[in-house]
């Protein structure tokens, strides 16, 4: 058997500095581009009111781990939130996000930013994980071949620096995974206190951090079963590891924790209602051209399949072409690691009715990098030195190829951002982040006024962008007369939360622009559009008696 190359120890750490550098660097440049996608301006409201009044009525449906940590770099700023408001009262979340955002004594950019700074130094650290333990596990090569695969993947450049919990969730789950199965195989208990820790920041991020309990049971039963842990020291160290992570995520509340009488009242217990609640609802979604509103359990796989870069599927099949002779080589009790907790998180992913984007994917991906890490050990040493070099020239093209738009990554398997409107809309593409790129295609044109329909929570007139609305199909009067440039979010475009057809007149005509992939633009001035092609509506549908 080949044994595999080594690194020193400087040169591996300057290696993963410098692709974690690069990673930062671009995440920061693209944010810098971007308005706030159509949550943001909620969770960063949210969190300073958790900071300023210890009330936690704004956004229950998501925990409030990730929202206090990206309102901590505003907290002392001398920012204003107005209890007064009846957005506060009501609550209305998304008045509140506004009003805080846009009627401040900052500017709405310097708020997003710094509030977005703590989310792209959560997704550097998990890329530092990443690197630390896999090197550990399979090796530098293996573990640098990861890493440039995390680090340039536009999904991670993307949602890498949201102000949102999916980045989040995904580091303290696979923290937790890491340290759960370090504690099993080494015992310690400086482990199992650590995997409770993070167990707890993953449920206080996001509620499906929880999915990794029952992995993390099985983990135990399987050693126990076996005879490597005693079946007493499992049971107080299960009881242990789930006390603290109640603990834990208890803390996030602050002092609402210990204020409620009854558990029913805790705010957790109530999100986790509202959560619930919606998942029973469903969520408009589309796939493959059709408007859902309800879960299609096809959603998620398609996602994977159209979303994630083709270096990253190629290694991936490589290492499930692999894997008996990996299972072999490293132990039962690592591979149902790495395969159980992706596989339950899939599962119950394909099983919900809330079918938004990617992003939900994201805490899958650690554990897929770490499967191609295993088949990279396994080549032959100076063969192995390809693996990174082709993995960075891979994801290299990948993230430039859609630089600086990474939201609207598809790989090249599905025809491209070009082509990702046939598959999926919504965060995936269309999440209201492109306004400022929108204001430059219009100053660039000369541009004055657009008539617009812009499925997004961004205040236009804040970046100097004089609009108006455009007209829908059940308008046909008003579309005749448009003498206008048009501008329509993807997303509206395929009239995707709308219950009848209302913008999709407008896939008849050939777009000008698509600014960022994910608006749109028309020229629709009576003088461009050829006699005898002025964009009528459909007939009407005749009304049932």
């Amino acid at each position: 058997m080949s044994v595999p190359l080594r690194i020193p120890n400087s040169i591996f750490l300057s290696l993963v500095a410098v692709l974690l550098a690069a990673m930062g660097a671009l995440a920061f440049r693209a944010s810098s581009l971007e308005a706030q996608t159509f949550d943001e301006a909620v969770h960063i409201a949210a969190g300073y009111s958790y900071w300023k009044t210890g009330d936690y009525r704004l956004n229950q449906e998501h925990p409030p781990l990730v929202k206090r940590l990206c309102a901590l770099p505003l907290v002392k700023r001398g920012l204003k939130f107005d209890t007064s408001s009846p957005n506060w009262q009501l609550p209305d979340q998304s008045g509140m996000g506004r009003e805080f955002l846009y009627g401040n004594t900052r500017p709405a950019d310097w708020i997003l930013q710094s509030a977005r700074l703590p989310v792209i130094a959560m997704t550097l650290a998990l890329g530092l994980l990443l690197a630390l333990w896999l090197r550990r596990r399979f090796g530098e090569i293996a573990a640098l071949s990861a890493l440039a695969l995390y680090a340039l993947d536009p999904n991670f450049l993307a949602h890498g620096h949201y102000v949102t919990t999916d980045v989040a969730v995904t580091l303290f789950t696979f923290a937790s995974a890491v340290a759960w199965l370090g504690w099993l195989e080494r015992g310690r208990w400086w482990r199992l206190a650590l995997a409770a820790v993070m167990l707890g920041c993953a449920m206080a991020s996001k509620f499906s951090g929880v999915y990794v309990l029952p992995v993390h049971f099985a983990l135990l039963m399987a050693q126990a079963g076996r005879g490597r842990l005693a079946w007493r020291k499992a049971a107080v160290a299960f009881v242990a590891l789930v006390a603290g992570a109640v603990l834990v995520c208890g803390a996030s509340y602050g002092k609402h924790a210990f204020r409620v009488q009854h558990l029913a009242e805790h705010r957790y217990v109530s999100g986790l209602k509202e959560l619930r609640q919606h998942n029973q609802d469903g969520h408009r979604s589309y796939l493959l051209g059709k408007v859902n509103t309800r879960g299609d359990w096809a959603y998620f796989p398609v996602a994977f399949a159209v979303k994630t870069p083709e270096v990253t599927l190629a290694a991936l099949l490589g290492a499930l072409l692999a894997l008996p002779w990996l299972i072999r080589r490293h132990g039962a009790l690592l591979w149902m690691a790495l395969l159980l907790y992706p596989a339950l998180y899939l599962g119950l992913s394909m099983a919900g009715n809330i079918n938004i984007g990617i992003r939900h994917l994201l805490p899958m991906y650690p554990f897929l990098y770490a499967l191609i890490a295993a088949a990279v050990e396994r080549l032959p040493g100076r063969v192995a030195l390809a693996a990174p070099v082709l993995a960075l020239a891979g994801m290299g093209a990948a993230q430039a190829a859609i630089y600086p738009d990474y939201l609207a990554y598809f790989n090249r398997f599905a025809g491209g951002p070009e082509g990702g409107a046939r598959y999926l809309l919504d965060s995936n593409v269309d999440w209201g982040q492109d306004v400022k790129k929108l204001k430059r295609f219009m100053d660039g044109r000369g541009i004055r006024f657009v008539q617009i329909a812009y499925f997004g929570m961004a205040d236009l007139e804040a970046y100097g962008i004089r609009h108006g609305g455009v007209p829908g199909a059940e308008e046909p009067a008003e579309i005749d007369k448009l003498d206008n440039w048009v501008v329509v979010s993807v997303t509206n475009l395929y009239d995707v939360y709308f219950d009848k057809p209302t913008f999709a007149w407008l896939q008849r005509f050939q777009p000008a622009a698509k600014v960022g992939w994910s608006l749109y633009v028309y020229d629709l001035r009576q003088r461009t559009i050829p006699a005898g092609q002025r964009p009528l509506p459909p007939p009407p549908v005749s009304a049932s008696p």
